[in-house]
């Protein structure tokens, strides 16, 4: 164990190559993450949203690690952080449902951007273009010319109809 004022020195240098391979793993895992999405049909909002969380998912891996080399009690981090997520969990509860939905939603492929469709939400009707399929909502523009921003969580509740598309009539002499 190596002092310098007090301090001890290859606690200092564990800190130091936790937080570089925590950093690189995080890198790793990003690009790894992206490369493996090229592959996939989900949508790039979704791919993004899936790489930033596990990056993020990896600096806290790191964090915890560091705590622990620095000798911090981690059982009362833990503690304390889990109480935190369950807070902040019931904050957000609408938006995790959104953005749950949004996978789900994308994912079925029930209906896509350019598509007609008819959706009601609380005994109003919603009918139009969708124009936008976003993490947590999906856009359409009515007849009217209105753009209406939809939460993803009413497409899993409640009934989706697609409309035909008009088919062209070829004339034959």
């Amino acid at each position: 164990m190596w002092e310098i004022a007090g301090i001890d020195v290859t606690k200092i240098v564990w800190i130091v190559i936790v937080l570089v391979a925590t950093y690189l793993a995080a890198k790793i895992v990003h690009r790894a993450l992206r490369k493996i999405f090229e592959k996939t049909p989900f949508p790039e909002e979704i791919e993004n949203w899936v790489a930033k969380i596990s990056k993020y998912v990896v600096y806290v891996i790191g964090v915890f690690v560091v705590l622990s080399v620095a000798d911090f009690d981690l059982i009362s981090v833990i503690v304390g952080l889990g109480a935190f997520s369950i807070a902040i969990s019931f904050a957000m509860s609408n938006i995790i449902q959104n953005f749950v939905s949004g996978i789900i939603v994308q994912s079925d492929r029930a209906f896509k951007v350019g598509d007609e469709i008819q959706v009601r939400i609380a005994g109003k009707e919603y009918e139009g273009k969708v124009v936008k399929m976003r993490i947590r909502t999906i856009i359409i523009k009515t007849k009217d010319g209105n753009k209406t921003s939809i939460p993803n969580s009413a497409f899993i509740t409640t009934p989706v109809i697609k409309k035909k598309k008009a088919s062209k009539k070829s004339s034959t002499s």
